[in-house]
């Protein structure tokens, strides 16, 4: 059986935290388990982009200093990095203070830019994946992924954090082959989990984020950290306890469906500190529509107007042009100044726009799908 654990952590006070991670590891096992004397131990953060740490965008460096120094501890050399879809890991380690934290650890700190190819276990979707060859060669992968919320699968947690594998390019590339279908996504998503076997996942919601994450969702308060040996474990055990409903959690339909978990979650225990003393029970979760769920008899335009749609707000707009550079179909484009041109028909309704934008300028207007959704919402019991 495998173990989630959940241990409080009121802030980002060094003393709390490294308190805090160390409860969490040795309920795991303790990080002698996963770390002997010389290895090279990856610790994966999420990087996503070089906002100031008030923004909950980023793992907080606090929580990867406590780490690292269990890792130097048992005897193991440790490297940090991230394959960032907005900024550079030199600019994001800067802002956020990961830089200094890399210092003090005496590791180096990485971005992911050599792919390299690994074949992936048996039962996988995709026979072979372009993976970063640094966490292929590491003895060790610690993966610290940010809780948030996410647009396009709900939830980012321990699963989604290791798509930063995926390096550069390659990630609109994965978007515009899996990303209209969120099922097939988090197939990808798994089969990524699967190839890299983290040895350990330790989760920061100390603070989080809600609303419309990963990148311009509302900081949330959570005050726990959460850590198991398992991320999709770890991330299945903590989606219904922020609210989220196992049918609406794609990452649990993809694993379920192809028999890598229980749907009763008999497989997985629970230690540490009571999670209903924990995490709020008003916790936001992005509202989750897809054109899949439109009857397919329907034509390709009709599906694209019933789905909600990403539109700009040129008054927000810093015309940084992010938004365009990283759509997969190339759907968006500028033809004047602040001014984005969407084409809906083609675009694939994977809000990888919404994410990278860093002034939260697109938003998007609510499909007739979505509203029919927030309707029974309204009218079912809670």
């Amino acid at each position: 059986m495998t173990k989630v654990a959940l241990c409080a952590c009121p802030n980002y006070e060094a003393g709390n935290v490294a308190s805090a991670v160390e409860r969490a590891v040795a309920l795991c096992g303790g990080m002698e388990t996963f770390v002997r004397p010389g290895q090279r131990v990856l610790l994966k953060p999420n990087m996503l982009s070089a906002a100031p740490l008030a923004q909950r965008v980023t793992t907080d460096p606090a929580v990867v200093r406590a780490v690292g120094k269990l890792v130097l501890k048992a005897g193991g050399q440790v490297v940090i990095g991230d394959s960032p879809a907005i900024d550079k890991v030199s600019r994001i380690s800067r802002v956020t203070g990961m830089k200094d934290v890399a210092a003090e650890l005496g590791a180096d700190l990485i971005e992911f830019c050599r792919p390299s190819l690994a074949k992936t276990p048996d039962g996988s979707i995709y026979h072979a994946l372009e993976l970063e060859e640094t966490a292929l060669a590491a003895d060790v992968v610690i993966n610290l992924p940010k809780l948030k919320t996410h647009c396009m699968m709900l939830l980012t947690m321990g699963v989604k954090n290791l798509f930063g594998m995926v390096v550069g390019p390659r990630k609109s590339q994965w978007h515009m082959h899996a990303g209209a279908d969120r099922i097939m996504f988090a197939d990808l998503l798994l089969d990524i989990c699967r190839t890299v076997k983290p040895a350990l996942t330790i989760l920061d919601g100390v603070w989080g984020m809600q609303g419309r994450g990963p990148n311009n969702g509302t900081p949330c308060h959570l005050g726990f950290l959460g850590a198991s040996c398992d991320p999709l474990a770890m991330d299945l055990a903590l989606a219904p306890l922020l609210g989220a409903h196992p049918a609406s959690f794609p990452l649990y339909s993809a694993a379920v469906r192809r028999g890598l978990v229980r749907s009763d979650g008999s497989d997985t225990q629970m230690v540490g500190d009571d999670p209903n003393g924990l995490i709020p029970q008003n916790f936001q979760l992005p509202v989750l529509e897809s054109a899949m769920l439109v009857p397919r008899f329907m034509s390709g335009p009709m599906r694209k107007h019933l789905t909600s749609r990403p539109v700009q707000d040129p008054g927000l707009c810093r015309d940084c042009g992010k938004c365009a550079a990283v759509c997969p179909p190339g759907s968006l484009r500028f033809e004047e100044p602040r001014h984005a041109v969407i084409d809906h028909l083609t675009c694939i309704r994977c809000y990888c726009c919404q994410e990278v934008c860093p002034a939260n300028a697109i938003h998007f207007k609510t499909g007739a799908l979505v509203g029919i959704v927030e309707r029974l919402r309204a009218i079912m019991p809670h």
